[in-house]
């Protein structure tokens, strides 16, 4: 039990560390914008994974299973595609962007399976690590599109085929 709160509690500090030392200062508010965007995206997509029992928390010690979910799925995650992105805009080149996409999420992906397969605080129902990445790439792509369209920039397609984005 110990250890569980031990890494929670590192998540939350290196999520602030992580929040205030790799998003500039200039863009904080992107950087808060593309974290609530996550998050409310994340909540939409983790409702029917736990109705349909993709994914579970154990319900039977009441700590872990709120714990685990505000730390996760509302402040680290979302920190980290914060991260991603703030950082995916300085990014010139359409490989460097697809490298980059698949890096973040197969390191998630292979925390969140670390996380699964060594403690108690979440278990996948039917769901694999692959099915995970899929999900995590899932929700990174919405969420990028969604941040994007919110600050009218133009889609990485646009950009490297020479499209305008005017309305």
């Amino acid at each position: 039990m110990v250890k569980e709160y031990m890494i929670l509690a590192a998540m939350w500090l290196f999520g602030m560390i992580g929040f205030i030392l790799f998003i500039p200062q200039k863009d904080r508010r992107k950087g808060l914008l593309a974290a609530i965007m996550f998050q409310a995206l994340i909540w939409l997509c983790d409702m029917p994974s736990f109705t349909y029992g993709l994914l579970s928390a154990p319900v039977r010690i009441f700590p872990k299973a709120t714990d685990l979910t505000l730390t996760i799925n509302y402040f680290f995650y979302p920190i980290l595609f914060a991260i991603y992105y703030v950082h995916s805009k300085s990014m010139n080149s359409l490989w460097l962007k697809i490298t980059s996409f698949f890096v973040w999420i197969s390191i998630i992906t292979i925390y969140d399976y670390i996380l699964e397969r060594y403690t108690d605080l979440i278990k996948y129902g039917s769901l694999t690590w692959l099915g995970m990445w899929i999900y995590i790439g899932f929700l990174f792509s919405i969420s990028l599109v969604c941040c994007n369209w919110f600050y009218k920039e133009k889609t990485p397609i646009q950009s490297y085929v020479g499209g305008t984005n005017e309305d």
